[in-house]
């Protein structure tokens, strides 16, 4: 009898509250464990202008070139790419990369890293290294 393989799982943590768990690599949206609310976890690719209060997953936010995201904050895991524009505060447990004609303007970006080609404008505090304060696993 064959074994059967075991979905490739991948570690993600909760953006509200901090938590961390596994889901599969498919999964588009989860319940978080500990908070028990409901998380984007798939990669968001912003193309066009994109109004909102908060982008929040926990994958991946890439913005094109012609991309262009007006929004409070921005919340993610995997962190964030830039081609185009961000008017946000930024807070990414991974790195933020910004391209060449970027330009990023907000409150405060706390990352990892910070990748930043020549030609893109930061307006607004920097904060790198940033880690986000780890859950202790108790529930609220």
């Amino acid at each position: 009898m064959a074994k059967a393989k075991a979905p490739a799982r991948r570690t993600i943590r909760c953006y509200l509250c901090g938590n961390r768990s596994e889901v599969s690599l498919r999964t588009m949206s989860t319940t978080c464990p500990k908070c028990n609310r409901a998380i984007k976890v798939e990669d968001v690719t912003v193309k066009t202008y994109l109004p909102v209060n908060d982008l929040q997953t926990c994958g991946k936010v890439t913005i094109t070139a012609k991309g262009r995201v007006v929004a409070k904050r921005i919340q993610c895991g995997d962190g964030v790419v830039c081609e185009g524009t961000i008017e946000a505060a930024i807070e990414t447990d991974g790195d933020v990369s910004l391209g060449p004609k970027a330009l990023w303007k907000g409150q405060v970006l706390q990352s990892r890293s910070l990748q930043i080609a020549d030609g893109a404008k930061l307006l607004g505090l920097v904060t790198v290294p940033w880690h986000r304060p780890e859950s202790n696993g108790e529930k609220k």
